[in-house]
């Protein structure tokens, strides 16, 4: 027996309850709960960026780097207050470099990933055949329900603007179908995933109790 690893069995166990009774109603076991997981939390990120960035910003500062300044002096102006002063302002630069690099680094990843290959994989290939020539049915239709699911969306992104004929009309509504499914999928996907959750929580405090009592 190792009473080092029951006690963390049991207190894990304790605290999940206590998260769980969250559900029927607030009380101070949930709340206490809730702010120990987000004191951790932010004690161990806290600890994780000093170690790993204003630790090493620093040593790099005193052996001569004198660049690393300049983010430290950015994340600074972070904290002037918000009054009506000249130089309150300065307090938007870090956040509108931010906001302006992430948005040219991460458009062409997310194109590429989201769209082009999204794209590529609908239509290519078309026509799928094994390898004795025998047509693939099953991935043929697979791919010619892409390209229908993916224009028909895009026809309805077009379609809600402005008035179109009644083809791109007729097409966007059966794209407004598809991306309802799609909505739906991934509601019950995310539901699903926490139900396994929820279980695996549930088989924890039981197994947790089987074998320590």
């Amino acid at each position: 027996m190792n009473i080092f690893n029951d006690i963390g069995a049991i207190t894990a166990s304790l605290l999940t309850i206590a998260v769980f009774s969250g559900f029927f109603k607030q009380n101070p076991v949930y709340r206490f709960a809730e702010s120990l997981f987000i004191g951790v939390s932010a004690g161990y990120f806290a600890a994780i960026w000093y170690f790993s960035i204003i630790k090493p910003a620093y040593k790099s500062a005193l052996g001569g780097d004198l660049l690393i300044l300049i983010p430290l002096l950015a994340g600074l102006l972070l904290f002037i207050p918000s009054n009506d002063t000249s130089y309150s302002k300065l307090r938007f630069l870090p956040a509108a470099f931010i906001v302006i690099v992430t948005t040219a680094i991460n458009i062409p990843v997310y194109f590429t990933a989201f769209i082009q290959e999204m794209i590529r994989n609908s239509v290519i290939p078309l026509v799928s055949f094994d390898e004795s020539g025998t047509l693939e049915i099953d991935t043929t239709i697979n791919s010619v329900l892409s390209i229908l699911c993916v224009t028909s969306a895009m026809m309805f992104l077009v379609a809600r603007h402005r008035n179109s004929n009644r083809f791109v009309n007729t097409t966007g509504e059966i794209g407004r179908f598809f991306i309802l499914v799609a909505i739906g999928s991934t509601f019950a996907y995310t539901l699903l995933s926490r139900l396994i959750l929820f279980m695996g929580k549930i088989e924890f405090i039981i197994n947790a109790v089987r074998t320590r009592f």
